[in-house]
């Protein structure tokens, strides 16, 4: 009997705001570059440059007096070094620790806070169906505008 294959999206219910930014972030990195590895210098430099665009935009429209500035607060990069391991630990991203003699890929589970590389196990599209409802407008926004 044929079984569904195996997905963490479920795990996406669970996440911090933060989380869910930088996850996005690389996501949408994959996607921008051509690309299935990321790391987390990487997603944290597109998390803040989505943020601070998106403040920006909510700054001019006079949206930050009611409240339209959520989603677009800019976490420090401490806690989203913090974040980062959460989702490594949740299987959402997975370290590769560098490729063998045949081309291949080799994947442990090492530490990917830093330049280590991973490849995210979820794709951007997959993300507000999952959170429909759940996740803020302006990363909404981002899963949907490239």
């Amino acid at each position: 009997m044929l079984q569904p294959p195996h997905s963490n999206l479920h795990i996406l219910t669970s996440l911090s705001d933060a989380a869910l930014a930088l996850l996005i972030s690389a996501c949408r990195l994959t996607i921008l570059h051509a690309t299935d590895l990321v790391n987390f210098q990487l997603a944290y430099s597109e998390y803040v440059s989505l943020a601070s665009k998106a403040r920006l935009s909510t700054l001019s429209s006079g949206a930050v007096a009611v409240g339209g500035a959520a989603g677009a607060r800019v976490w420090g990069r401490e806690v989203c070094r913090g974040e980062w391991e959460r989702l490594i630990g949740l299987g959402l991203l997975v370290p590769v620790i560098g490729t063998g003699l045949g081309g291949g890929v080799e994947v442990g589970a090492g530490k990917g806070g830093g330049s280590g590389m991973v490849r995210v196990d979820v794709a951007l599209e997959e993300i507000p169906g999952v959170l429909a409802g759940g996740l803020t407008g302006v990363m909404e926004k981002w899963c949907k505008q490239l």
